[in-house]
């Protein structure tokens, strides 16, 4: 398997065609732009009133002094303006309603892409979330509909040729410009464009960061180095936006002048059309305006050209990433939950979005209510086979299986249910002592949770709290010490009594009490039949595994009974398990 790439985890239900999202999307989209397009088209046809009034006013009111049929044609203009403006409303709002249809499309796929984004993103220099926000905002902007204008420019060509061919053939030679520098600067704004929306998203990721970390660049005194390093993420993504907008604004500004140039020459061309007799006066202010109206939607589409090319990259990094995943993700038939064994075999484990290996050559297999500590120095790989066990972190080498089905067998949700995680850095979510236990689920069962509390020796921290279960714990749990919140992340892990329980570090903020805790929820789930993983640097954390495995430097050192590996390295364990 390729190293960094995200795991595949398949349906549950055997089906013959997986749903494709982007595909889906990309038929929403053109349903909807269909329906703008077609609005377009009455739009653009009622959009002649001006041109073919000031036509009438000239060549039928004037020369006839006829005040009556002067009150006709303005009452029928004012009854198409009207149509006009609510026309024009429905469009706007039609337009809105297309980007709300993509979203519920593909809004959950990206979601998903968003929370993979971080373990096997690498330094992507964009976010899902931020392409998706992007492309949506797009699709409901005034740029859209300026794009929807575009497949009717043939109606005013038409127009302005039925009035003199010379007329009509300036008027296309107008547009075949504008389309030139739009063509242009699309190739020249690709880069800049990029280079802005990763600078963005650099500056982003900087901010993200710093609030999570509000409190240590607070407490360390970095706020000062923290703002430098913004302020240089901000100039960064400055110069990336003023490059951006210096090269579209000359073609903007050559567009904007082209088209009035092209409107006088129409009035010139015209003017002298009429003198020789071949145009009526009338038709000189006309074919003005029709050539403005033919230009215009090509001089909005370059004014929105740099959204264009932005949306257009956003969607081509988004329409790969989902589609990878549900080509990774296609349904396969449902396994069975998972109840004897657990095999790893020359696991090899990379750094996200990279080749090189954090953890390789790793070989071990534990039967049902086996348990085992894992131990050795700082860096030596111990969380990182922690994350790739529980489903975390993909394997670049080897495999993982449960029951002799590799971890890619399984859908996330359903592998989720029969593995319990407890990571070092434990995050609980803004909602209730419960729901966090509940790992967020809909509709949990109450006793499920007390019992997953009671395992883990934490109901009567619970129950002090101020509303026991129902206590809102806040963002990140702020209002819970972290031995508290260590405590309720094992009740969480031991949630649904899992078959497979990962626990790294789980005694780094517990007192005595908690650490007996802990031996005794090891101690029950070994009972029930689960397998039990411990990574520690304390003794005691590992004191009720009846196996260890020793890391160092990425690599496996040993593996055995404890008692074995006590008694082959004589010194060296208990160094490595006290290190």
């Amino acid at each position: 398997m390729k190293a960094g790439a995200r795991l595949s985890f398949p349906s549950g239900r055997l089906e013959s065609q997986p749903r494709d999202r982007a595909g889906n999307a990309v038929v929403a989209l053109r349903r909807g732009f269909v329906g703008l397009i077609g609005l377009s088209a009455v739009f653009n046809l009622f959009m002649l009133t001006g041109s073919l009034f000031m036509l009438q006013v000239y060549d039928r009111v004037l020369t006839s002094r006829s005040v009556p049929t002067l009150v006709a044609l303005f009452l029928l203009v004012t009854g198409i303006y009207v149509a006009l403006a609510a026309l024009d409303t429905v469009r706007l709002r039609l337009s809105t309603r297309i980007a709300d249809w993509f979203g519920e499309e593909i809004g959950s796929a990206v979601a998903g892409l968003a929370l993979a984004w971080p373990v096997f993103g690498g330094e992507r220099t964009a976010s899902p979330i931020q392409d998706f926000d992007r492309l949506r905002g797009f699709i409901g902007s005034p740029a859209a509909i300026a794009l929807s204008d575009l497949p009717w420019l043939p109606i005013y060509l038409a127009v302005a040729f039925m009035f003199h061919p010379q007329l009509g053939a300036l008027a296309l030679a107008g547009v075949l410009i504008l389309f030139g520098l739009a063509v242009i600067g699309d190739q020249l704004a690709q880069t800049p464009v990029s280079a802005a929306n990763n600078a963005a998203a650099r500056r982003s990721r900087l901010l993200a960061v710093g609030e999570h970390t509000a409190e240590t660049i607070a407490g360390l005194g970095m706020r000062d180095a923290w703002l430098r390093r913004y302020e240089q993420a901000d100039e960064a993504l400055r110069a990336a936006g003023r490059e951006a907008s210096d090269r579209m604004a000359v073609f903007v500004g050559a567009s904007r002048g082209i088209r009035l140039l092209l409107q006088s020459a129409s009035l010139a061309l015209g003017a002298w059309l009429a003198l020789q007799n071949e145009i009526t006066p009338g038709m000189i202010i006309a074919v003005s305006i029709i050539t403005a109206r033919a230009l215009a939607p090509v001089e909005q589409a370059i004014g929105h050209w740099r959204a264009f090319v932005s949306a257009r990259q956003s969607w081509a990094r988004l329409r790969g990433q989902i589609g990878s995943a549900e080509k990774t993700d296609e349904q396969r038939t449902r396994l069975p939950r998972p109840k004897s064994s657990l095999e790893v075999a020359d696991l090899s484990v990379a750094t996200p979005g990279t080749d090189g290996l954090l953890l390789k050559g790793v070989n071990f297999a534990l039967d049902a209510g086996g348990s085992l500590g894992v131990i050795g120095p700082s860096g030596a790989g111990k969380s990182t086979l922690a994350r790739a066990l529980a489903g975390v972190l993909a394997p670049a080498g080897g495999s993982i299986r449960l029951d002799g089905a590799e971890l890619s067998h399984w859908r996330p949700d359903q592998f989720a249910r029969y593995v319990g995680y407890l990571p070092q850095d434990v995050h609980l979510f803004d909602g209730t002592v419960a729901e966090n236990i509940a790992r967020l689920a809909t509709n949990p069962d109450p006793g499920a949770i007390i019992a997953a509390a009671g395992k883990a020796n934490a109901h009567d921290l619970i129950a002090r709290l101020p509303d026991g279960y129902d206590t809102r714990l806040g963002q990140g749990g702020v209002m819970l010490s972290a031995g508290q919140r260590q405590r309720i992340g094992l009740a969480r892990a031991l949630f649904g009594s899992p078959f497979l329980i990962v626990l790294d570090e789980p005694t780094a903020a517990l007192d005595a009490e908690g650490d007996e805790a802990l031996r005794k929820a090891v101690e029950d789930a070994r009972a029930a039949r689960s397998i039990v993983i411990v990574v520690a640097h304390r003794p005691s954390a590992i004191a009720g595994c009846e196996c260890l495995l020793v890391l160092s430097e990425g690599r496996q050192a040993a593996f055995g009974t404890r008692s074995e590996i006590l008694r082959e390295s004589g010194r060296v364990a208990p160094r490595a398990a006290a290190s």
